[in-house]
């Protein structure tokens, strides 16, 4: 399913297809949520444009490296993987993405 999402998002751009879902959040607050802009930045990624990328939704591109860990550490039992995942899924690490994660939704609102 990831392969054909990504295939969707790059041969169809979100600003243009009709048909790409939009966020409920801003449809019914007219704010940002703390993913608005993924779709473009995964648009954008996929086609090697990685400022832009990061010019929808820095916080999801920043956010790639550590998620791409917490799916290797998930679904490999390496013994690489297997030592990392004590730090990747560490309940502090995962509290402390949340936590930047609503901050950011906090911020992008306020100063953006």
């Amino acid at each position: 399913i990831p392969i054909a999402i990504g295939i969707i998002y790059y041969f169809f751009s979100p600003t243009e297809a009709k048909w790409m879902p939009k966020c409920i959040f801003k449809v019914l607050t007219g704010w940002d949520c703390a993913a608005c802009g993924n779709q473009r930045a995964l648009h954008a990624f996929l086609h090697g444009h990685i400022v832009e990328a990061f010019h929808y939704n820095p916080f999801s591109i920043l956010s790639i490296p550590y998620l791409a860990l917490v799916a290797y550490t998930t679904f490999f039992t390496s013994p690489l993987a297997v030592r990392w995942r004590k730090y990747v899924q560490h309940r502090i690490t995962i509290l402390t993405y949340l936590v930047l994660l609503i901050l950011w939704w906090i911020g992008r609102n306020i100063f953006f």
